[in-house]
């Protein structure tokens, strides 16, 4: 339901749907969350301060928007915890080089961080790639998924999608401009960003984007590996659709083709059945 509200929404203001909004050569982007949704039991308040900002800075990031100003609005029902949360956002905007100019303080019955970002948009990317792109991403899905699942258990692989979680670090190196005709981040899961992707196109998986680490141990519990990969979430991974004749190098690999088709995302014969996360 949170998805078709917000094209809704989009529709009746006149907007494209897109991960940042592009305003007379400057990128913005808003981004938020409640601890009741989206703490983890593993999580401290700066852990939660840290990740809001990743999760803004990720979606600027993947449309080659290059961030300068940080607003923070924090809820807290005390000081302390507000503090800590605060402490958290701080460090992620040292981290990840932006100007921590300010925001807002509330008192309430939980804590929700709402985090704003301004910057340069020196390209403007959407979200709908073309017949014949390739689509590309980092090979690290799933360990979230894991994480989610086996937290309390001590695994390489739960470990490094706890690391994953606490402190995302979306600093991935970006193909060419030139090259990439859409991209996502993926928050919300593979599964959400492929069917984001896949309007009046249909997109045909060929390969998992995941390590020999995560098939391993989805195959020892038992898993679906599928429901590992496409459904998991929070790895704020880049998927860029990449233009017929461009080559992309680095941690890259290729694992989907974008086809002509009507908006229907292929995994080995059939439609994805995995969505991805929703609100509501």
């Amino acid at each position: 339901m949170e998805k078709s509200f917000l094209r809704r929404l989009l529709s009746t203001l006149g907007v494209e749907e897109n991960d940042v909004v592009y305003v007379d050569g400057l990128a913005l982007k808003i981004d938020g969350s409640a601890a009741s949704t989206s703490k983890l039991p593993f999580h401290s308040w700066a852990d939660f301060g840290w990740r809001n900002v990743a999760a803004a800075y990720s979606d600027m990031r993947v449309k080659y928007a290059e961030a300068r100003h940080l607003l923070a609005s924090v809820t807290a029902p005390d000081l302390a915890t507000a503090e800590e949360v605060i402490e958290g956002i701080s460090a992620a905007a040292s981290y990840f080089s932006l100007a921590y100019v300010g925001g807002d303080l509330n008192q309430g019955g939980e804590v929700v961080v709402d985090v704003a970002l301004v910057g340069r948009a020196p390209h403007k990317v959407g979200r709908k790639p073309q017949p014949g792109d390739v689509l590309v991403t980092i090979p690290e899905f799933g360990y979230t998924s894991l994480a989610y699942r086996f937290w309390r258990e001590e695994h390489p692989a739960v470990r490094r999608g706890m690391d994953m979680l606490r402190r995302p670090a979306p600093l991935w190196p970006l193909p060419q401009p030139r090259c990439v005709s859409a991209s996502m981040d993926s928050s919300d899961g593979l599964a959400d960003v492929l069917w984001s992707m896949a309007r009046d196109v249909d997109i045909v998986v060929r390969r998992l984007p995941t390590t020999e680490e995560v098939e391993r141990f989805a195959e020892e519990r038992g898993l679906d590996i599928g429901d590992v990969v496409f459904n998991g979430g929070e790895e704020f991974l880049p998927v860029f659709a990449v233009r017929r004749g461009c080559s992309v190098e680095g941690p890259y690999v290729e694992f989907a083709e974008v086809v002509e088709g009507e908006g229907v995302v292929w995994w080995e014969g059939q439609p994805l059945r995995w969505r991805g996360w929703s609100y509501f």
